[in-house]
């Protein structure tokens, strides 16, 4: 696939210090795992206690391919598209102005419709371009491997309420590169 080719140019381009990728998504951390599969009793039906399901956070993250560093935010509700344009910004405002920064993203609606003043900004004051990948192709964007690392791996699933969920997930992703690691060989 040509899109899967250009990137594997920019990961190259990335690693030798020519340019900066980053892969940018969002994910949702619950006090309960997702469950794959469960069972019932016969003739009754399943039933979970949904109160406790409903404590998550959201986070919003940019992982740097050459650097392996983590950008994220936490958030304690939904992340709508000027959560993006604010944290795409300030990813804007700390990226070298020497070499071009690209942002691969997926084609969720909070990352489109922004501003062309804005999108100009960014790519005339510190060459900062959004790449959308193709639809249905979460396998392109690296930063998938790592929200299912953190959920499923590194996750103690220890934590039943809200501020114990945002506090271990803030711990998992500061870990990031030191206590836990994602190999993209």
């Amino acid at each position: 696939r040509r899109v899967e080719h250009t990137l594997n140019q920019m990961k190259m381009h990335a690693r030798q210090g020519n340019i900066r990728l980053l892969y940018l998504d969002e994910s949702g951390f619950s006090c309960l795992p997702n469950v794959q599969r469960s069972w019932s009793p016969r003739g009754q039906a399943h039933t979970a206690d949904a109160s406790v399901g409903r404590k998550r956070v959201n986070v919003l993250g940019a992982l740097d391919h050459a650097s392996t560093q983590l950008h994220f935010k936490i958030y304690s509700h939904s992340i709508c598209r000027q959560h993006v344009v604010a944290f795409l910004d300030q990813l804007a405002c700390a990226s070298p102005a020497d070499k071009p920064t690209f942002v691969v993203m997926d084609n969720a609606s909070t990352h489109h419709h922004i501003e062309p003043e804005v999108l100009n900004r960014w790519v005339l004051e510190r060459q900062f371009v959004l790449l959308h990948l193709p639809a249905y192709s979460p396998e392109l964007n690296l930063i998938e491997t790592l929200w299912k690392q953190a959920k499923y791996h590194w996750r103690t699933f220890k934590s039943w309420t809200r501020d114990a969920l945002h506090g271990e997930v803030q711990r998992l992703l500061d870990g990031f590169g030191s206590e836990f690691q994602v190999s993209y060989a």
